[in-house]
């Protein structure tokens, strides 16, 4: 990227992104990306159709757990932010003053991110337009917060622009990994189909042209794959993960 002017580097960051076929190569190039830009910790969470979160960052293991452990979700007011709000939420120990009493997990939590060089980071909610999946994303800098804020009021589109494209990117690819990961066959996902647009079992079968019993199997073997406990949970992970589209 050296040499590039800005608007260059932001595009050939997304060619790059479109190209990575997989959520592992994707956020190594959004991290080498950020990095470009002056990031000295990236991270990115995902708040999808699972009961966990993901999360994909570059901090040590430490960090994490801490995190889990002593701050999220109810001791992260970035949490609250973003899932209401699309504005940048400026963060870290150099815009405490901002924010009268936060959590003290969470003040901890960043007073101890100071030996990791972060001391200022901008924090970018994120959502999809369709099935209200959102997350956020985390620029982090061992700068001042009016250094911070300069140098985010030069790249800050840059960093905003690439870091939707990021999320997208990455969901998009960790959703079909999972979807590959489950195996549903054809047949079930057929069935599955016809379960979404209103066909009760019998129905289903004489559209297939198979039993109803062979129809009630492949549910069974949908639901055990999906980790569902009735059809309509199978349905409902299935139209999830992108496997089944109504």
């Amino acid at each position: 990227m050296e040499g590039a002017t800005p608007d260059n580097r932001l595009s050939d960051f997304l060619t790059n992104l479109k190209e990575d076929e997989s959520a592992d190569r994707a956020w190594h190039s959004t991290v080498t990306f950020m990095r470009a830009l002056g990031a000295s910790r990236v991270g990115v969470s995902m708040e999808l159709d699972s009961a966990d979160p993901l999360f994909m960052w570059t901090f040590p293991p430490w960090v994490a757990e801490q995190y889990m452990e002593e701050v999220y979700p109810d001791c992260d007011p970035t949490l609250a932010h973003c899932r209401e709000n699309v504005a940048p939420f400026f963060s870290g120990t150099a815009f405490l003053h901002r924010y009268p009493d936060p959590p003290t997990p969470y003040r901890q939590y960043l007073e101890d991110l100071v030996s990791e060089e972060v001391r200022s980071s901008v924090v970018i909610p994120l959502h999809t337009c369709s099935n209200g999946e959102w997350g956020k994303f985390s620029f982090s800098t061992n700068f001042s917060a009016d250094e911070f804020e300069s140098g985010y009021a030069e790249r800050g589109i840059m960093i905003h622009m690439a870091s939707i494209a990021a999320f997208n990117r990455i969901r998009t690819l960790v959703k079909k990994e999972r979807a590959a990961a489950v195996g549903l066959t054809r047949r079930e996902r057929e069935c599955l189909l016809w379960l979404a647009r209103g066909l009760r079992n019998d129905q289903i079968a004489e559209r297939m042209g198979i039993r109803p019993v062979t129809v009630a199997f492949h549910f069974a073997n949908a639901r055990s794959k999906l980790n569902a406990r009735t059809r309509e949970q199978t349905l409902v992970s299935a139209i999830q993960l992108g496997l089944v589209c109504p």
